[in-house]
């Protein structure tokens, strides 16, 4: 499609959405206090501290110590965005880049099996759901080792052995100022991305029924959740429908990844063809456990 034509059509959406917004301007009110609340309670509370920590470490030579035992710059992504999660993976892998310890192609690759959820954001959500830990930790386990085999998959094609991390000489003072500036400005953008999809989300769809409950989730991860607690499905639907949410991420993640690593030549495919691997492979085996 022609550029000039995109963006005319780009500008008539921008211009519908400021009338709507306009018009319910008191329920948009509204919408603004509860994506507030539900960032500060349910979002800052568990990124924040681990991106300030992430920072400290990779500042303090942690990837350093760790790259001497395993040789891999992927694990410690992994490890890190299993505790967590996106997009924590994309800023280290942002952060390896601009050190040029990852290669462009190995970040690419590397960006498809670490995106986790952060999992004391999921513990409240699946808590909040299932209310029994005979169906929470199956869904950990089953999100967590569909990651693993995507990496087993991919690893061959990783060359970061070629990689090594130089040691550079800490200064804790600095290191906590620049870890809070760099985290508060990452939450600051998180928070933009999640406020603008929520209000995209509850303009688009106005149901909560299984398929705007699975097309919130889609769009923004929280929202999906949210939906879910008070979903009137069966069990199994519910942890398959969880399954998909959270292995496909929400295209606010997406854009919030994308943003992070813009400066950098990131070829996305592996990461798509990932998401609906996971989706794949973790519905297959919550059907069979």
């Amino acid at each position: 499609m022609n550029k000039k034509i995109s963006n005319f059509l780009i500008l008539c959406l921008l211009v519908i959405l400021i009338t709507i917004i306009f018009y319910n301007y008191s329920h948009f009110a509204n919408l603004t206090l509860d994506i507030s609340l539900i960032y500060l309670t349910k979002v800052f509370p568990f990124l924040f501290i681990m991106m300030v920590i992430n920072n400290l470490l990779i500042n303090l030579n942690f990837p350093y110590y760790l790259n001497r035992l395993v040789k891999s710059p992927a694990l410690y992504i992994m490890i890190m965005s299993m505790i967590s999660g996106s997009p924590l993976n994309a800023i280290i892998i942002a952060e390896f880049l601009q050190n040029k310890t990852l290669s462009e192609k190995d970040a690419s690759l590397i960006l498809a099996f670490t995106s986790f959820n952060n999992p004391l954001f999921l513990f409240n959500y699946f808590n909040l759901i299932f209310h029994k830990s005979s169906l929470i930790w199956p869904l950990f386990i089953i999100i967590y080792l569909t990651n693993i085999i995507i990496y087993l998959v991919l690893r061959k094609k990783l060359d970061i052995k070629t990689y090594k991390i130089a040691y550079v000489e800490p200064s804790f003072t600095q290191s906590i100022t620049s870890s809070l500036k760099k985290a508060s400005l990452n939450m600051l953008n998180i928070f933009g991305t999640i406020f603008f999809f929520y209000l995209i989300t509850n303009i688009i769809v106005k149901n909560n029924n299984l398929i705007g409950v699975l097309t919130k989730g889609l769009l923004e991860i929280t929202q999906g959740l949210n939906g879910l607690v008070n979903l009137n499905v069966s069990l199994k639907i519910k942890e398959l429908l969880t399954l998909i949410i959270l292995q496909f991420q929400g295209l606010s993640i997406h854009i919030q990844i994308a943003s992070i690593l813009n400066r950098y030549n990131i070829n996305y495919k592996y990461f798509y063809i990932s998401r609906i691997a996971l989706i794949l492979l973790s519905c297959g085996l919550k059907m069979i456990l």
